[in-house]
This record gives structure tokens, sequence and C-alpha cells, in this order.
């Protein structure tokens, strides 16, 4: 919320320094002060959490938001599709914008899609929401923590020419699939490989999420 010209910091929360930082970096440029928050060192730590201890990582982050909340800041962005899945997030002590809000706004305007993600808890993430909101979506999930990984190596293009993704594109293309949607806030550094390597409408949900936040944190849509 704009108050006397001003707005608070957003407060950037993900998986890892990489993504957070990346997020806070996208809201900058959007024109928003933004502080990141990261839940892990990195995405081993982050994976090791999800799986290890879903309840421990839950309660640091609602932790996390209540301290940020006392100290004045009144927005989060969720910038990681994986976190996403495994906290719960629709009643929390700040209005969290995340990959969740975009899944809902988007899945019910597509037929079908191949869902890309970092693991395989974001893939749960979106078929919950699908499920919920789009009965019908025929959704190709796949994960590839490999590419994250080699994405906070320092080399996006490299990362994305050795992964899967080039082929598993084509396939989604010759499938007649509607669309593919990038579940992975890391991949939203290879978007433009992506879209140069695939004919088909492909929707970044962490260039979303910085769109939401922008219009929820200068009071042009309301997300709380």
């Amino acid at each position: 919320m704009l108050v006397d010209g001003r707005s608070p910091a957003v407060a950037v929360i993900a998986g890892t320094p990489y993504d957070s930082g990346l997020g806070a970096e996208l809201l900058r440029g959007a024109g928003l002060p933004a502080r990141p928050h990261a839940m892990a060192v990195s995405p081993d730590e982050q994976d090791a959490l999800q799986y290890q201890d879903p309840a421990g990582l839950a309660a640091a982050f609602h932790r996390c938001l209540a301290e940020l909340r006392a100290g004045g800041t009144d927005l989060a962005m969720l910038f990681c599709n994986s976190l996403s899945a495994v906290v719960d997030h629709d009643d929390a002590a700040l209005p969290v914008i995340s990959p969740v809000t975009v899944y809902r706004e988007l899945l019910p305007k597509l037929g079908s899609s191949l869902v890309v993600t970092g693991n395989a808890q974001a893939v749960l993430g979106v078929e919950r929401t699908a499920w919920r909101t789009a009965p019908g979506h025929r959704m190709l999930g796949v994960s590839d923590p490999a590419l994250v990984r080699g994405i906070e190596a320092g080399d996006p293009e490299a990362a994305f020419a050795a992964s899967h993704l080039p082929t598993t594109l084509r396939l989604a293309e010759r499938l007649g699939l509607d669309a593919v949607v990038l579940a992975c806030t890391h991949f939203t550094t290879v978007l433009p490989f992506v879209t140069a390597a695939c004919d088909l409408p492909v929707f970044d949900v962490g260039s979303r999420l910085v769109e939401l936040t922008t219009l929820a944190a200068t009071g042009s849509e309301n997300h709380a």
C-alpha cells in the first residue's frame, strides 16, 4: 500500500538466496522496494527441508511472516513454487502473493499444459490447484532439480542446453498441449531460451508473480 507516495519494502520469501534475490531484483526493476528472505542456503537444503521436515519449514515460514509484520512489512511475495506447495499461506500474518495465486488465475483458462518445475513438491502443488480450480485440465508435469542447480551455478544458458527441457518442449508441441508453464522461479532466468525453443505459449510464474505483487503493492488490485 502506498503511504505519502512511498511504499514499505515488499518481503520476498523464497527457498534460496538465489531466487529470493532474483525476486527482489525484479520487484526493484518494477519500481518497488524489496527485501529478500531465504529459507535455506541452497537447493539441496531446501529440498531436504521440504521432504524431511515440512512441518518445521512451515512453522519457520510463519514465524518469518509474523516477525516481518511486527517490523512494519505489509506485503509478502512467495517467490518459490515448491515452497508454496508445502506451506499453507491463505490465512497468514501478511497478505502473500504466491505461485498458487498464479495457478488459480491461469489454469482455468487452459485446457492442457506442460508444467515444468524444480522438484516434485511443485508438481504436486500445481496438480492440487488444478484439481481444485480446473478439474478438467490436462497436465503433463515434469520436475528438473538438476536445471535448478545448473542455474545457480551461474550459467543459465548452458544449464538449459544441458537439460531435458529442449526435448520436453518438442514433446509438448507434438502432444498438442495448449501452453508451457514455467513453475519454478529459477526458470524465469531461462525464459528467453524457452520461448526461442518452443512455438507454444509460455507462461512464466515468476514474471506473473512480480506483476501481481506490483499491482497489490500500489493498490491497483486487492489480493489480501
